[in-house]
């Protein structure tokens, strides 16, 4: 019964020992960006400085790093994108580099099951390129990795201790959208209106081809007779400083909502007042 006790103890001792939940001094990170119609995620593992120095001692200068601990770094693009103006196919990459103290190579590997850099193989690597070290007033204890959105682009940051590199990735948003524009909307292929209405926003607030978004938005008007859409056009013809005709638009539009039957008195009125206070105000610059 002596012996038939002890061991139970063991059991439980050992099962209790199991439990115990030791946190990771890496934890995973992960990163997930929708940029422009592609969407990027990378997955890491977040070393901390701890006190210590980090570039130059606890990562060599001129020597290969994973960027990151334990399994390597990796990115992943769900359409082709470009980068150090070579195209990158959709998929998943390892990320590596070799750190200076003014220069890093970053560095693209198609074998995305390594585990530190021993058995990394530089005949799969995609891309190598060279981006500038910079040095930053925030100090970064773990390892941080960022994406910043400029429209329809990225730039990845890559940041620990008071190190900072960065390197951008275009996408083929605009290529795509201007594909779709020129096969189906100046085409009228399109029955919907609302894709010529946010075609015309799209190139609005990119601040380009404005001429070819106030045609789309008059196709729009033409296929539906939606207040929203004038609204849209006169923005266009104010950035394009068209204010008579932005004056005329917004006259229609006026009239428009006054016969409106989902709406009540004052609602009209609000609608009416609004554009009132723009006309008004290209008139002012008809003045000048």
């Amino acid at each position: 019964m002596k012996t038939l006790l002890t061991i139970v103890f063991l059991l439980t001792t050992t099962n209790s020992f199991s439990q115990l939940i030791f946190p990771s001094l890496s934890p995973k990170g992960r990163i997930e960006q929708t940029v422009g119609l592609t969407n990027i995620t990378v997955d890491y593992e977040r070393p901390a400085a701890r006190d210590r120095k980090v570039f130059g001692e606890l990562v060599k200068y001129g020597k290969l790093w994973r960027v990151g601990a334990g399994n390597c770094t990796k990115i992943s693009f769900s359409k082709p994108v470009i980068i150090d103006n070579k195209r990158i196919s959709k998929g998943t990459y390892s990320v590596f580099a070799i750190p200076n103290t003014d220069e890093w190579t970053v560095i693209l590997n198609t074998d995305t099951t390594l585990y530190g850099t021993s058995s990394y193989d530089e005949r799969k690597d995609l891309l190598r390129f060279k981006v500038k070290a910079q040095s930053t007033d925030r100090y970064y204890e773990s390892l941080t990795i960022d994406i910043d959105v400029i429209p329809n682009n990225a730039i990845v940051y890559i940041a620990w201790e008071k190190t900072q590199i960065s390197f951008q990735v275009e996408t083929e948003t605009d290529t795509i959208v201007n594909d779709f524009v020129q096969q189906n909307l100046l085409t009228d292929k399109s029955q919907d209106p609302g894709d010529y209405a946010s075609a015309a926003e799209y190139y609005f607030y990119l601040n380009k081809d404005l001429d070819r978004a106030l045609l789309l938005i008059d196709k729009a008007i033409r296929k539906k007779n939606e207040a929203w859409y004038y609204r849209q056009k006169i923005d266009l013809l104010e950035k394009q400083m068209k204010y008579k005709e932005a004056i005329d638009c917004a006259n229609l539009a006026i009239s428009l909502d006054q016969e409106r039957t989902g709406w009540d008195l004052k609602e009209k009125q609000n609608s009416k007042q609004g554009y009132q206070k723009r006309i008004e105000f290209f008139k002012s610059k008809l003045k000048n």
